[in-house]
């Protein structure tokens, strides 16, 4: 593919396994640019909590668990970690509330859940496995407690997620012209034991987003998608160009019907991102070899844990 002066640098990083069809678990916690938050302990905390995360999902797979399984425990964690952009600590609206998205998909049967403006879940991950595995359906908007009670999601008061860093966030944005806020957003991939794989994503959204808006992160195909053909995808960024370019889908389609390398096939979809003034990343585990991390923007909070060891990159 011919790069154009709308591409931006990407940064590549693959992990390691010793088993081409061995378990892997690879997460994302946003992309986007350094700013002065980012202290010396605010990093530290990051990287405690993505480790965190790796160990919940990691523990699973060697027990045999799904692939399903380990990307939720894996998401769990970082939902409930204040500095990410999902559940608690999740971006604020124009309105001052959360509205926060999620999405999850299983390769094997290509069984998918997704729900989007959600302001009670304290684990919106949760909400969507729930979709998946309660209705008939795939996406639900704005369910209500009634009903997510019923289908045993855990609920909090819409104080327990607003911090007053994302006060902060929020006031800037209003304040500064509306220059949102484009990291933070979580997701998980895994390939299990079985070899089947699988992928969740799970987001606040933009700081200072209208009420009402919904990004790539719900929206099988754009933010999220797996396949045990080819490939599990989480995506991170500005979401809109993510939607433009059917992104995670197209990682997918490059590897099954264009015979690309996992690794070339995102880079080739984040060129397209690009072309739609957008950044971000995406983390791929395939059905076999390496998985990988990639990102178009300065940064991109990510690890990784394999048979081979585990790594962790912000």
């Amino acid at each position: 593919m011919t790069r154009t002066e709308h591409d931006l640098p990407q940064s590549t990083i693959e992990t390691a396994d010793a088993d081409p069809n061995g378990i892997l678990l690879v997460i994302h916690a946003g992309a986007g640019e350094y700013s002065r938050k980012n202290t010396p302990d605010r990093r530290a905390q990051v990287e405690g909590d993505l480790r965190k995360a790796l160990d919940a999902g990691y523990a699973l797979l060697e027990r045999g668990a799904t692939a399903e399984d380990a990307v939720c425990a894996a998401i769990r964690v970082m939902e409930d970690a204040p500095e990410f952009n999902a559940g608690h600590g999740a971006a604020l609206t124009s309105e001052g509330i959360v509205s926060m998205d999620a999405c999850l998909m299983t390769g094997a049967d290509g069984e998918v859940g997704a729900a989007c403006g959600l302001t009670t879940s304290k684990n919106p991950i949760e909400v969507a496995r729930a979709v998946k595995e309660r209705t008939k359906h795939v996406m639900f908007a704005e369910p209500g407690d009634e009903e997510l009670r019923s289908w045993g999601v855990e609920l909090r008061d819409s104080s327990y997620f607003i911090t007053d860093a994302r006060r902060e966030s929020l006031r800037e944005a209003q304040s500064n012209g509306d220059e949102w806020e484009k990291h933070g957003t979580i997701g998980a991939v895994a390939r299990d034991a079985q070899g089947n794989l699988a992928a969740g994503t799970s987001t606040g959204g933009i700081t200072n987003q209208m009420p009402g808006r919904v990004g790539d992160s719900p929206l099988p195909g754009c933010g999220t998608y797996a396949s045990n053909e080819t490939v599990a995808v989480s995506c991170t960024g500005i979401g809109e160009a993510f939607v433009k370019e059917v992104a995670a889908h197209q990682v997918s389609d490059r590897v099954l019907f264009g015979g690309q390398k996992p690794a070339d096939a995102a880079a080739a979809a984040l060129d397209g991102v690009a072309r739609h003034n957008g950044d971000g990343g995406m983390i791929i585990v395939p059905a076999e070899g390496p998985g990988v991390m990639i990102f178009n923007s300065e940064m991109m909070n990510c690890g990784w844990m394999s048979p081979r060891g585990s790594h962790v990159h912000s």
